[in-house]
């Protein structure tokens, strides 16, 4: 691979390309209003508005600020030809020829026409698609060798397939726990090395901490991660570009503060209050010391959002990458 910092230059001229702040309108929260309100009333996804206003839960309050992504569609009004929309929603010219094959005549548009909108690839996700009632559970700072094999025990026994983000330091610990995620059918995540705050590294360090547990991953497993998180969510704008695009930043929208010496119940409860499509749930498979009951809150969380119709899949599934 690359250096990430040759990539740098390439991937910011991209983001000024297709800057999804430069297409957002702003709104403000109003009683009664959910992301699926809001989206289906300015005639966009619950996930565009979910990452891009990074949020980290589903539910809203009332004054809360948003912005709002341009639609996916746009109805011609008199006097737009593809190129002035080209223009008026920050994408190339020639992006939105491919988004509409069906138009022969680039200029010969009519009003009340519907045209398609090229869609930006996200850089990181703090939400997946919204079209399905999917959920991806993850769990964070592993592998180890006492909860991590009871988790994969009632993933196993309830047929879940989840995503763990994992430690360089300790899959070299634990390689045979990281082997098991992997043969049964679990995704895989890079979460740095050793679990620094990102955002006192440079961008060397960065590279350095990212490389060596993918590295690591990958002679454990024979597989490649493409898929990172960030320790404590900390992550600034210019480390999601470098990243991208070798990684999908991955961030969450249920943060059950298991660490914290949360409850079962509230364990549970911080899940299921939060529950939408596309939800990215976080959890931990490693806890050092002091109360932690993810294990004991875990069977019940499947069991309770199974009763409500919800399928569990991996990241990738849920954000639709292979």
């Amino acid at each position: 691979m690359k250096k990430l910092s040759t990539i740098l230059g390439i991937c910011l001229a991209g983001q000024l390309m297709v800057n999804p702040s430069a297409m957002a309108a702003s709104y403000t929260v109003q009683s009664g209003d959910t992301l699926k309100k809001i989206s289906e009333k300015n005639y966009t996804s619950e996930e565009r508005i979910a990452n891009l206003n990074k949020l980290f839960s589903t539910g809203l309050a009332e004054g809360q600020y948003l912005e709002i992504p341009n639609p996916t569609s746009h109805k011609v009004k008199k006097g737009d030809t593809l190129w002035k929309l080209s223009v008026k929603y920050g994408v190339t010219s020639s992006k939105m020829k491919e988004a509409n094959p069906q138009i022969d005549n680039y200029q010969m548009i009519y009003p009340g026409q519907t045209v398609n909108l090229p869609m930006k690839k996200e850089t990181g996700y703090y939400m997946g698609r919204t079209d399905q009632k999917q959920i991806a559970l993850t769990f964070d700072d592993g592998p180890d060798n006492h909860y991590t094999p009871q988790i994969l025990k009632i993933l196993k026994d309830k047929g879940v397939k989840a995503t763990f983000f994992v430690m360089g330091e300790r899959v070299k610990k634990y390689p045979e726990q990281l082997k098991q995620i992997s043969r049964e059918g679990h995704a895989i995540g890079n979460h740095t090395w050793d679990h620094p705050n990102i955002t006192q590294l440079t961008d060397q360090e960065l590279e350095k901490t990212v490389e060596s547990t993918s590295t690591e991953i990958e002679k454990t497993t024979g597989k490649k991660t493409h898929l990172f998180r960030p320790p404590y969510g900390e992550m600034n704008d210019h480390q999601l570009d470098l990243l991208y695009p070798h990684y999908q930043s991955i961030m969450w929208t249920a943060d059950t503060k298991d660490w914290d010496g949360k409850s079962a119940e509230e364990i549970v409860s911080a899940v299921t209050e939060n529950a939408s499509p596309g939800v990215i749930v976080l959890q931990h498979s490693y806890h050092e010391q002091g109360k932690f009951e993810t294990v004991k809150a875990l069977p019940k969380m499947i069991d309770q959002l199974r009763e409500k119709g919800y399928k569990f899949v991996t990241v990738p599934t849920l954000i639709n990458e292979k």
